[in-house]
Formats: C-alpha cells, structure tokens, sequence
C-alpha cells in the first residue's frame, strides 16, 4: 500500500485521468445498460430474443469500429480524441433515451457500446500503458478500480433515479453528468504530458524529487516488424493465439453469465434483492484484487501472471455448475472479481510487454475488439442453449472447461518472444 501512495503522490493527475474513463464508461457496459431493459421492452414492445440479437449486433460492430478507429490514438491528439468520445458516448445515452422506434435503438446501443466499453476504456488503458513502465502496473491497477467503482455506484443510483424521472430522463442526466465532470477535469489535467508519450516514451522522468520511487527504465521497444507494420499483422504471429483464446472466452463468458443472472438466480430460487446485495460483494473484490494486481505486475511481470490470474473465475463457474446453494453464488462472484479486478492491470500490461509502446493504441485496439467481440456473442450463445432447454448446469460446467482449454496456450506467454 505504501507503494500507492509513493506513486498517486507522484500522479494523482495522471492516474485520475485514466480512473475517470474507466468510471464513466459504465454508460456503455453491460452491468449498466441491463437496468433498462425492462423498461426498453415495455416502451418499445420488443421480446427479449430481438434485444439480445440487436444489442449483439450493435457489440459486433462496436468490435469492428475499434479495430479501425482504435489505432488513431497512437496518432491523433489525445485531448481532442476524448473529447469525440464524450461526444460519441453522451450522444448516444441521449438518443437511447429519445428512442421510440426500434428502427433507432440498434444505433443507440452502437454508440453506447462503441464509445462506453469500447473508446473510453481503450484510451485509458492504452495511455496508462504507454505513459509508464516500470510503474506500469501500479497506474493501470488504480486506473482500471473506475469500473469497480462504477458497479458499485451507478446501479444504485440508477435504480433509485428511474422511478423519480423516468427511464428516458435518467439517461439524459447520465450524459449531463458525465460531462459536466469531464469536460471541465480535462482542462486541469497534465493531457500535454500524457500525450508527449505517443512520440516519446519518456516513462516516470517527472517523478518530484521528494518522491523516491523505483528508477525507470525506458520501455522495452517492440520488434522491427511490429512497429512498421499495420496491427493486423499481429494475427499471423503465434504470441497473439497464446494470449486471444483466453481474453476472449472470459469476456464471453463473464458478460453472458452476468446478463443472465437474474434468471440463474429464478431457476435456483434465489431471491433477486439477495442476489442483488451479493453482486455487491464482487464489485468489492473486484475493487480488492485491481489494487493488489498492479505490484505483483511490477513485482512478477504481466507475463507470469497473465494464465495465472484466470483460475480464479474458472473455479468459480465450475462451483457454480455443480452446487446450487446459495455459497455457489457467493464462491462465484467472489471468484470472478478476483480474475476481472486482476485482469485490468495485468491484460493491459502484457500486451505492453510483449509488443512494446510504439504501437500500443492499433495493438491494444486488435485485443481490444476480440474482447468487445466476446461480450457480443456471449449472451446470444447462451441464450440460444437455454432456449433448446439446457440448464445452467451444463452450461455452465460447459464454460468452464473450455476456458481450461483457452488458459492452456496462455501460459505460452511468458516464453515467446516474437
């Protein structure tokens, strides 16, 4: 912990940027989004099956979006790039919110999607990556408790402004509040200097002399090919398939249990304001687990970590398939916020040190969509098996031996080198 506070002593700006992005890109996660759908469906008179496809779709192409527009940040001015985002992310809640045709909402959840979970987490961690080294882990942990805090504040304060103003007015004020924070933040916060680390990786060479921290070493620079050729190219090399498999089956399957919860917890009797308070309880583990993920980075190195830190959550799914009691439920939250609090610090640190900061922004948007492409599939899969009349049981057991299967290439990690 001492640590902590050396560094946020150091970077409270720096580290404040990247929490703020992440915090507000709650607008456009699931978690968040799933609150309206109740009243989405009644307003619009729309079943489940047509949601679930349309807000796959829209999770799709946000995917698509970021692997064409996720690369521009390591190009483009950082300020006026967030400054789109908000534009894109703040748009898109008020267009939810005026939507009364459901020829509207596929558009709506697009720019939710692509501006929420996609550009504002992709610009934080991809800025905290690049802006550090050998503190990396540390900036990306603190970075990355915004959606840790975000679970813990927005449902609450959702659930309770829907019955005040309304669904539709509750997503105006979202925008208005999200803007109303940053637009005014960014002007106090050092952008000039995070953005200076797109042309030059200078690291932690700004450290107050009072602070003594670790002296810094210059981030290791990616091989020749990786720098001068486009991010595709890393599809053809075997590091990228020792790390996708794994990144990408935990976001499916994590966002298509959490999007079905609910109805887990009606099969297994469970009552939903229990379920409801021990969801809770991963949010704060999440919280836990992100500020411990970030010294074992700088300690171990994301390389090492990286295949460790998913045995967690698949343990989890494999208690939850096999017991119904309601300990699964607790074992499995509890499991889960420890792989995702962990994985903030520890996926966005790996791909720094096996491709190197030159190109962070096109390498990290290619993850990036992988992981936005998971979430997509993940509730249409899941709800189709329980539509045929597959329990979670199965399902679940099912999910939990084939990411065994995904964290098997991933502790290949550590050992290539290109």
């Amino acid at each position: 912990m001492s640590a902590y506070i050396l560094f946020l002593r150091a970077y409270p700006l720096h580290v404040g940027f990247g929490f703020l992005l992440t915090f507000f890109s709650s607008l456009g996660q699931t978690f968040l989004l799933s609150l309206y759908v109740p009243h989405i469906l009644a307003a619009l008179g729309i079943s489940n099956g047509l949601f679930g496809t349309l807000y796959a779709l829209a999770t799709i192409g946000s995917s698509l979006l970021l692997m064409n527009f996720g690369g521009r940040i390591d190009h483009a001015a950082l300020t006026p790039y967030v400054y789109k985002t908000l534009g894109l992310l703040s748009g898109a809640a008020v267009l939810l919110g005026l939507v009364y045709h459901p020829v509207l909402l596929p558009l709506a959840l697009l720019g939710l999607r692509f501006g929420g979970q996609g550009l504002m987490s992709h610009i934080s961690q991809t800025v905290m990556g690049r802006h550090f080294s050998d503190h990396r882990g540390k900036a990306l942990s603190l970075s990355s408790l915004g959606y840790s805090v975000g679970e813990m504040i927005f449902p609450l304060v959702i659930t309770l402004l829907i019955p005040l103003v309304g669904w539709r007015i509750s997503l105006v004020v979202n925008a208005l509040v999200m803007l109303a924070v940053m637009v005014p933040l960014l002007r106090l916060l050092p952008m000039a200097e995070l953005d200076a680390s797109r042309l030059s990786v200078q690291g932690d060479s700004n450290v107050p002399a009072s602070v003594e921290l670790p002296q810094k070493t210059p981030s290791a620079a990616p091989a020749p090919s990786s720098a001068s050729r486009a991010q595709w190219h890393i599809l053809g090399q075997a590091r990228f398939w020792t790390m996708a498999p794994s990144i990408m089956m935990q976001s499916l399957i994590i966002t298509a249990v959490f999007f079905y919860q609910l109805v887990l917890a009606e099969a297994r009797g469970w009552a939903p304001e229990w379920y409801s308070m021990v969801f809770t309880g991963y949010a704060v583990s999440r919280f836990v687990f992100g500020l411990a993920g970030g010294p074992l980075v700088d300690r171990f190195t994301a390389r090492r970590l990286f295949p460790l830190h998913l045995l967690p959550i698949t343990l989890g799914l494999l208690i939850l398939s096999l017991s119904e009691a309601p300990w699964a439920a607790v074992s499995f939250l509890f499991l889960a916020g420890v792989s995702m609090g962990s994985s903030g610090p520890i996926k966005a640190a790996v791909i720094a040190e096996v491709y190197g900061t030159a190109n962070l922004g096109g390498i990290r948007s290619v993850f990036t969509a992988i992981m936005v492409f998971g979430t997509a599939l993940g509730p249409m899969i899941f709800g189709w098996f329980l539509d045929a009349g597959l329990g979670f049981g199965p399902l679940l057991l099912a999910s939990g031996v084939i990411m065994v299967a995904a964290i098997a290439p991933a502790f290949l990690v550590y050992r290539r080198q290109g």
